[in-house]
């Protein structure tokens, strides 16, 4: 039998093996590094998989608008006004997003739109209030989707316009808006018109009945593809925006959801301070000031917007690009037949 001295003396002299406290901080500092090295190629890799979902969205949009004109023989128009004016037109006609509900999926709700009556018409808010459109919506952009019409309690419209009431209620946010080319906006060109005025024309966006240089106007005009006579793969025919940063960008409650080339791409990025960032989680009020410098086409993915040519090809555009090349891209007959890079 061993004795317990024995005993007492082997555990002592066992030696108990372990981390020192320097050792655990080299191995801590270790696993931070290699966190550090690799956060960014998971976010690359997140926001690769949204920009490619995001690209399939306006691919789909895209091919619905071959869809409709193939049974039409002509675009939809930017919006269907039912007779009114001000505020009823501006905030309650119907839109091309709407024409194209029954080409993505939606002609279940295409049947219950009474098209006799504004959008705000109480009988046409069940069908469009609160209704979300995944295939609507950029996955880059956290804001984008249900939007609270909230947001125009700054505008022009006073308390007592047809969205008198809907100020509580929220409705679908555009992320993906049609090609009004090199348009005149309401209050004019945020960018410089150079001499001849190619990046300035129409007016309002090509409300009621002027028309516009791109693919789509914001009243009533439509065209076909035959008035694209720069060729389709030269035209810009839709491309992304930032909902929350632009009050328009609605799909259902506003008649001038086009964007204008005049802008650059991206501009929010070239000019943060004519849309404050403070302003966009807020997601209502003080945003009605960004309308001007927010009217073309913008994105979150780094660095590009995407667009769809008329050819329904979708491209992912730099925002760099050479200024001039951009604004002939949005004009479908200014024959100079520009081409991305």
């Amino acid at each position: 039998m061993i004795d317990q001295s024995f005993k007492e003396r082997a555990m002592r002299n066992r030696r108990i093996h372990g981390f020192t406290l320097v050792e655990l901080l080299v191995v801590i500092a270790i696993i931070g590094v290699l966190v550090a090295l690799l956060l960014p190629a998971v976010q690359a890799a997140r926001e690769a998989a949204r920009r490619l979902q995001c690209s399939n969205n306006i691919k789909q949009m895209a091919l619905a608008m071959h869809n409709y004109h193939a049974a039409h023989g002509i675009l939809p128009a930017g919006s269907y006004n039912n007779g009114g004016s001000g505020c009823t037109a501006l905030y309650g006609s119907h839109s091309w997003f709407e024409m194209l509900m029954p080409f993505v999926e939606l002609k279940s709700v295409y049947d219950r739109i009474d098209f006799t009556r504004p959008t705000s018409y109480f009988k046409n808010a069940p069908v469009i209030l609160d209704l979300y459109v995944p295939g609507g919506a950029c996955p880059s952009d956290s804001f984008a989707g249900l939007l609270s019409h909230s947001r125009f309690m700054d505008s022009v419209c006073p308390e007592g316009s047809i969205i008198a009431g809907r100020f509580t209620d929220k409705s679908m946010g555009a992320s993906y808006v049609p090609s009004a080319g090199p348009v005149h906006i309401t209050s004019g060109c945020p960018f410089p018109a150079w001499a001849d005025g190619g990046n300035c024309q129409s007016d309002q966006m090509g409300l009621y009945s002027a028309g516009a240089p791109g693919m789509f106007a914001a009243g009533w005009v439509a065209y076909t593809w035959t008035d694209c006579t720069d060729g389709l793969s030269h035209t810009f025919l839709l491309g992304e925006t930032l909902p929350a940063r632009r009050i328009h960008a609605m799909y259902f409650t506003s008649s001038s959801h086009m964007a204008t080339t005049n802008l650059p791409p991206n501009y929010w990025r070239i000019n943060p301070k004519g849309c404050p960032e403070e302003f966009v989680p807020k997601k209502q009020g003080g945003i009605s000031g960004c309308h001007l410098d927010m009217a073309g086409f913008n994105s979150y993915h780094p660095g590009v917007v995407q667009m769809a040519m008329a050819d329904a090809s979708v491209r992912s555009v730099d925002e760099l690009i050479e200024y001039r090349t951009w604004v002939y891209l949005g004009d479908r007959a200014d024959g100079m037949n520009a081409q991305l890079p």
